[in-house]
């Protein structure tokens, strides 16, 4: 199973390695220099400032759901486990790194590790979803306002779609049919899936989350995506791509939900590529679109800083207590 996990944490790094080579080759890596040399760091601080509030929101989502399921620890103590996800994701190759941090940490320090992993995940999927009702609602309106056409391909216009839409669907699917039992009276062999007991007990705890949290959780989505539109948003001015506020509806939910998927040592590679994918049909040069993408990636590995800093303030003020413990 170890050696499994090394195979596969091997294989994203190297792909993302190969990716990464590819893409700069193909735009010039000149280029992507050339334009992070003329980057405004004003307008990037911005980006940073509201990154790091983004995940204060995300903290409070997540605090209100554990605390729906009468788990008990503190917003100070979310937040901190939320900055050292960020920091043990600049180490570990799965997206989902710094997830497994903080679910064992609650394990360990307030039990109830189902709960602990079905907080994480219900946090990310009520996010998702948010996400996604922004790009329906953006959607929606560009395709009732005559005055606001956005020359897109229609394979892009299809692609924002099928995402945005699926993601809330297979949430409610999940949350409010129980799909064990329906594979149960249809499929017994389900039975026999490796950690199948695991399986049902998490998703009975998802169902126990009660529906006005579940309403509260993506009511915080929604701000939580406006500040990571802004994010992006700040950080293409920045970079001098001139794009309007109003393409960020659709393409930032996409970036967020693609952004997921444990392909590559963190997405790097793959998100490059969905940035060109996104934003050069809209006349963003090759160049900067891989820039945007390796600049929001920096604002992550700085929170990933921020959150080893806390880490190791947090250790050495342990270790102090431990000492002087000892010595009375």
């Amino acid at each position: 199973m170890l050696k499994n996990k090394k195979l596969r944490s091997l294989f994203q790094i190297l792909l993302s390695l190969v990716l990464l080579s590819l893409l700069l080759y193909q735009v010039g890596l000149d280029g992507v220099i050339r334009t992070f040399a003329t980057i405004q760091w004003g307008w990037y601080a911005l980006a940073f400032a509201l990154f790091l509030l983004n995940i204060v929101i995300r903290t409070y989502r997540w605090f209100i759901l554990l605390h729906s399921l009468d788990s008990r620890p503190s917003f100070s103590r979310l937040l901190y486990l939320y900055f050292l996800g960020f920091f043990a994701n600049n180490f570990i190759p799965s997206g989902f790194g710094g997830d497994v941090v903080k679910v064992v940490n609650l394990r360990q320090h307030y039990g109830r590790g189902t709960e602990a992993l079905s907080s994480v995940i219900m946090e990310r999927a009520t996010g998702l979803v948010g996400s996604s009702i922004i790009a329906l609602i953006a959607l929606t309106w560009y395709a009732f306002n005559q005055t606001q056409k956005i020359a897109l391909p229609t394979t892009l216009w299809a692609f924002i779609a099928l995402i945005s839409t699926v993601i809330p669907l297979g949430f409610m699917i999940i949350r409010w049919f129980d799909l064990l039992g329906f594979f149960n009276s249809h499929m017994p062999v389900v039975k026999r899936i490796p950690f199948y007991t695991k399986i049902e007990r998490l998703l009975d705890t998802v169902r126990r989350y009660p529906f006005p949290i579940l309403i509260r959780a993506l009511l915080i989505s929604l701000p939580f995506t406006i500040d990571l539109i802004l994010v992006q948003y700040f950080i293409a001015e920045a970079l001098g791509a001139d794009v309007p506020l109003n393409i960020f509806p659709l393409f930032v939910p996409v970036i967020a939900i693609l952004n997921l998927l444990p392909i590559a040592f963190n997405g790097l590679g793959v998100r490059e590529g969905l940035y060109l994918f996104l934003f050069v049909p809209i006349g963003v040069p090759p160049e900067t679109a891989v820039a945007m993408s390796l600049a929001f990636y920096f604002l992550r590995i700085s929170a990933g800083l921020i959150g080893g800093l806390l880490y190791a303030l947090n250790s050495l003020f342990i270790f102090v207590r431990t000492s002087r413990a000892a010595k009375l």
